[in-house]
């Protein structure tokens, strides 16, 4: 006699759609929001790696997580409409649209100045 459960494999097949649905819906909204993984994680305190762990439906969610993560979506203006057929629909909430610019703009400063701080160096270390 068994003491473990065992899950069915049409409950197994079921949670791994759903972590992919659920990866789906991370994707999704941090395309729309323009933001990396790192930044959508400093948002829900969640580090990089577990950002993309999640994206790659590799983790089951902890509840507390499903919840920051959909307080942040609703606090962005973006809401997952999930569907009969397993599928969802995404509303983004018209404010949401001049976000994308604004995080693309953040992210290309961001990377000039480091390749003026390389240039700096790469100066620096030729004239020694």
């Amino acid at each position: 006699m068994q003491t473990g459960t065992r899950n069915s494999p049409d409950l197994v097949a079921l949670m791994r759609f759903e972590r992919r649905c659920f990866a789906a819906k991370i994707r999704t909204a941090r395309a729309i929001l323009g933001w990396s993984q790192s930044e959508f994680g400093a948002h829900v305190g969640l580090t990089q790696r577990a950002v993309h762990k999640l994206e790659q439906g590799e983790t089951e969610p902890r509840r507390a997580t499903l919840r920051a993560i959909e307080e942040a979506w609703q606090a962005q203006g973006i809401e997952f409409e999930d569907m009969a057929d397993g599928g969802f629909r995404v509303v983004v909430r018209a404010p949401v649209v001049d976000r994308p610019a604004a995080a693309a703009d953040r992210r290309r400063q961001t990377e000039k100045s480091m390749d003026t701080g390389v240039g700096s160096l790469a100066a620096h270390i030729h004239s020694t």
